[in-house]
């Protein structure tokens, strides 16, 4: 268990980080989950001055509320499973869009211990983002029991707003 509370240290800093960053520059996040359940919104409302700039989350466990809430396309998710770049991709719009908000992030993969497939193993997360700047994801495959991989991905989460952050300012 101390490699988790190793991953939960760096989940408060970069929740921190996320809030003392935005708060800066005014602008607002908000998250679409699946795998992690709220993990990386849980993170960022647990620093004080979050209200300036979480919009909300969305547990977007089965794929029915996938669509239902974001308006992830059914079609996306038959040709491509829920674990895949379009749907990372349209699951971090339906949020900002949803939300209202400058910055989504959007998690979907596979925690483990059972699920995967032979492309995307057990472990495979796809992570969205969206913002003016345009939407993209990237996929991780990341070591570990169910939690471990939970962690990791809310950490790489809030590595991508930090890094949609970055890029915001260079385009200014």
């Amino acid at each position: 268990m101390r490699g988790h509370e190793e991953l939960q240290r760096q989940i408060d800093e970069m929740a921190h980080e996320v809030v003392t960053r935005c708060s800066e520059r005014g602008v607002t996040v908000a998250s679409a989950e699946s795998l992690t359940a709220g993990m990386v919104c849980s993170s960022i409302a647990g620093v004080p001055g979050a209200s300036e700039i979480l919009r909300g989350g969305a547990v977007t466990y089965v794929n029915e509320i996938k669509h239902a809430v974001l308006g992830v396309s059914s079609d996306s998710l038959e040709r491509f499973t829920e674990v895949s770049h379009p749907v990372a991709r349209e699951m971090a719009t339906g949020a900002r869009n949803l939300f209202s908000t400058d910055i989504a992030v959007s998690l979907t993969g596979y925690a483990g211990p059972t699920g995967g497939t032979e492309e995307n193993p057990v472990g495979t997360v796809y992570l969205g983002i969206a913002s003016d700047a345009g939407v993209r994801s990237v996929r991780e495959v990341f070591e570990g029991d169910r939690l471990g991989v939970r962690m990791r991905s809310a950490i790489r989460a809030l590595q991508l707003i930090l890094e949609c952050l970055d890029e915001c300012a260079e385009s200014r």
